[in-house]
């Protein structure tokens, strides 16, 4: 059975095994046509996993109209979760998807980017290992679990458990879709193992050099003609898309999706009073079968412990505490005293002294040097000069050779405003984010600019 995903256009069925990405800007309707997708393998008998950041994906489980019953998916997590989703048992749940042969979607929009992270890593490893029917698994915010540049031991860990899925999944048929609106930012050995590319509306410099390092690599047209191409994809419409798969059945086709059988989540609805009516598909028989399996383990109480004191008393206490005193300082260690404690006997006529080991705290002095946060929403949709800049120099390969003139000429190829880009790089000289070194050029540190999570 083909998978109908527009009037003009139907995937075949072995796309369930292929690498999809869909690739445009927030609003073009990338997470509705994935959904169409989906419908139609749903429809064909090839099941689903869904790894759902956004907290949108359990539409599914809801016809169009928002009242009637949908596709038959369990939703673990997230405000309208069958079962709950509880990080340490990530593995199990992997296990019973295969066992039960269940399509599910993993709402992670609860979780902390940390947490979600370790659920996307267990998850993945366990069900590439044990596999073996036609399965395929759509990433949503794929840039999230694959970053082109991973910051900290949890992105490198994600980013290659998401590698080794999308590179080696089809030995254990298992297909997989990425979705993603900052191509630029999604890593490019990933990217460029797709099958097929579908390319729906997309603005921005940087996330059109991306599509353009797949389709070089997938095509030998003139660029002339490409070049055309690529200007086109700005005119996109929402949901209006090129698909393009360059090997046999060869396909390159605008399409314009048709419409969801299931219900799209949007803000606007999810706010409004008929949110109340949504009815979900029944799903009991898979619930009562693992409802055991995915339940939080019960919590011990913990029991108070009374203690009395004795003659002797040891009070263990060492803290490494960081002082900053202006912008340098020297090292100081105070050392422990011992004092001591006169308890009286118990004839009272005599005080017994007793000595009382006690370690005070060891105040370091460190050298401070400030550190910037920025925001992975600033990263997405900088809306400052400042984060503008940071967001240029933090998606640089080199961080040596830096000029004003530089910066500013990357500025304007992400397509912003120029306006306070100057004024932003004297302050990031004067806080040494930027240093000028001895042959005029600035040098970049990028340990001085942390990446954190808005929760």
């Amino acid at each position: 059975m083909d998978l109908k995903i527009a009037e003009n256009l139907s995937l075949p069925r072995e796309a369930s095994t292929w690498v999809i990405s869909y690739l445009a800007k927030r609003g073009a309707g990338k997470t509705y046509c994935a959904s169409v997708q989906a419908e139609e393998m749903l429809k064909s008998g090839v099941p689903i996993v869904v790894v759902d950041g956004m907290g949108i994906w359990w539409g599914l489980r809801v016809s169009n109209d928002g009242v009637s019953e949908g596709k038959a998916i369990v939703v673990f997590g997230g405000e309208h979760a069958d079962l709950p989703l509880v990080p340490e048992k990530a593995a199990e749940m992997a296990k019973a998807i295969v066992e039960s042969n269940i399509s599910c979607v993993l709402d992670l929009s609860g979780f902390s980017k940390y947490a979600a992270r370790k659920i996307v890593k267990e998850f993945l490893d366990v069900l590439y290992r044990l596999n073996r029917v036609e399965r395929h698994v759509f990433i949503e915010e794929a840039d999230l679990w694959a970053p082109q540049r991973p910051i900290g031991q949890d992105e490198a860990f994600c980013l290659s458990s998401v590698d080794n899925f999308v590179r080696r999944g089809g030995n254990h048929n298992l297909g997989c879709t990425l979705i993603t609106q900052r191509s630029a930012v999604l890593n490019k050995d990933i990217l460029t193992q797709s099958d097929c590319l579908v390319v729906l509306r997309t603005l921005a410099p940087q996330d059109k050099k991306a599509i353009q390092l797949w389709v070089e690599e997938q095509t030998e047209k003139d660029k002339t003609e490409l070049n055309k191409w690529y200007d086109t994809l700005k005119e996109l419409e929402n949901g209006e898309a090129w698909v393009w798969h360059p090997e046999k059945p060869a396909i390159f086709a605008k399409v314009k999706f048709r419409l969801r059988e299931t219900f799209h989540a949007t803000r606007e609805f999810i706010r409004s009073p008929q949110a109340n009516k949504i009815v979900l598909m029944d799903v009991d028989d898979f619930i009562q079968r693992f409802k055991k399996v995915f339940e939080p383990k019960p919590q011990i109480a913990k029991k108070e412990v009374s203690t009395t004191s004795s003659v002797t008393q040891e009070v263990p206490f060492e803290q490494k505490t960081p002082f900053f005193l202006g912008s340098r300082g020297m090292g100081l260690t105070q050392e422990p005293t011992k004092p001591t404690l006169e308890i009286p006997t118990q004839n009272n006529n005599h005080a017994q002294k007793v000595e009382v080991a006690q370690t005070l705290p060891k105040i370091v002095v460190n050298q401070y040097k400030p550190t910037l946060s920025l925001s992975v929403e600033m990263l997405n949709e900088p809306t400052t000069p400042l984060g503008r800049v940071l967001v240029v120099l933090k998606n640089s390969d080199r961080h040596d050779r830096w000029t004003g003139n530089r910066i500013k000429a990357q500025v304007r190829d992400h397509a912003w405003e120029e306006n306070g880009v100057e004024e932003a790089i004297i302050q990031l000289v004067r806080w040494e984010v930027l240093k000028k070194q001895s042959n005029n050029y600035l040098r970049f540190y990028p340990l001085r600019v942390e990446i954190v999570e808005r929760n």
